[in-house]
């Protein structure tokens, strides 16, 4: 395995990558459950036209 051949500078890089994956894993979780939960904006005041009117 290549966990087991590393030097310490290779396992400190791929402990590193692993982080910052889970990081941007967290932040896109964060956005997918505002997006899908988060407060809902009231539509703007316009007039609802058939667009077969």
């Amino acid at each position: 395995m290549l966990e087991y051949s590393a030097d310490a500078a290779v396992k400190s890089a791929m402990a590193r990558a692993h982080t910052e994956r889970g990081e941007v894993l967290k932040h896109v979780l964060k956005l997918a459950w505002a997006r899908l939960f988060g407060a809902r904006h009231l539509p703007a005041l316009r007039p609802k036209v058939s667009r077969w009117a």
